[in-house]
């Protein structure tokens, strides 16, 4: 048992997956009631010659996977996408752009287009978060997510782990044993990505295998007027995604098994990760006595 909590509990940096599900796939729903309300107001000097008719969408944790998911949705342009990053790969970035190697396809955002910001304070309200944090660093959600809500935005953590009501929780100042209750903003999803991509250095990412993205929605406000606008929260999901390529997207209307169905792949190949030594997944399956291990714990 307390080898199996140390599988489920364990997180490769750079690994995320996912397994098949029942989930209905959508592809092709628009969204032409979402209202784009947002003007680039930050102080931020760095490329604020956008169009204000844009979404903007704040990716908060910057690393292999949101700079993945990042760079796929600003290349639609059909966004105002900015990035928050910190130290050394925020610097590098600002200096000379954001490059995305990728089997689907490469992406680089040249410095002049790219909108990154060490401060969250400096992003201004948004209409979208997408939380890529390691599960250890939910405790700094509250600080990270507060400066960028508005009652109409909406957030997506794409992280491993069950985490929803602890990130309702800590945005709205609730205890633990508190009923998660969210006023911050419009809804909350959960994002399980199947994806293998890696930091390489400061600056550049590599995509190597997978990209599917699974999300659900977790939580929706409880000041809506609209007791349940389920319904209009999926439409709206979808609808970001849907000029994106380079990976499967999926809607999955019951967030507790996306996120089991996560939780299940990460047991095997996370472990197997840790105990390898830090190898990626690509070379799990691609062994045959680490996938065999993987899929069937012989």
């Amino acid at each position: 048992m307390m080898f199996l909590a140390f599988l489920f509990l364990s997180s490769f940096r750079y690994t995320n997956g996912f397994l098949p599900s029942t989930s209905t796939r959508h592809h092709h729903i628009s969204y032409s009631s979402l209202l784009n309300r947002h003007e680039a107001t930050s102080s931020n000097t760095n490329n604020e010659n956008i169009t204000n008719n844009k979404q903007t969408i704040a990716i908060v944790g910057s690393g292999a996977v949101g700079c993945y998911y990042g760079a796929r949705l600003w290349e639609t342009k059909q966004y105002n996408v900015k990035f928050f990053m910190r130290g050394d790969h925020y610097s590098v970035s600002k200096q000379n752009g954001l490059n995305v190697t990728s089997v689907k396809g490469d992406i680089f955002i040249p410095p002049q287009e790219l909108m990154t910001y060490d401060k969250v304070e400096d992003i201004g309200t948004v209409d979208w978060v997408i939380l890529c944090l390691k599960s250890t660093g939910i405790e700094a959600t509250p600080g990270l997510l507060r400066p960028l809500l508005d009652k109409d935005s909406r957030v997506l953590s794409i992280m491993n782990g069950l985490v929803d009501e602890d990130i309702v929780r800590l945005l709205e100042g609730l205890g633990e044993h508190e009923d998660p209750v969210l006023t911050k903003c419009a809804a909350v999803y959960g994002g399980m990505a199947l994806l293998c991509s890696n930091r390489m250095a400061p600056g550049h990412v590599d995509h190597s295998y997978a990209g599917k993205l699974t999300t659900s929605l977790a939580f929706q406000s409880s000041m809506d007027m609209v007791t349940d606008m389920k319904d209009v929260h999926k439409e709206a999901m979808v609808s970001l995604w849907e000029p994106t390529r380079g990976f499967e997207f999926v809607y999955d209307d019951n967030v507790v098994r996306a996120r089991w169905s996560k939780n299940l792949w990460n047991l095997p190949f996370n472990g197997i990760s840790v105990a390898m030594n830090g190898i990626t997944v690509d070379k799990i399956v691609n062994d045959p006595g680490l996938r065999k291990l993987a899929y069937r714990g012989e």
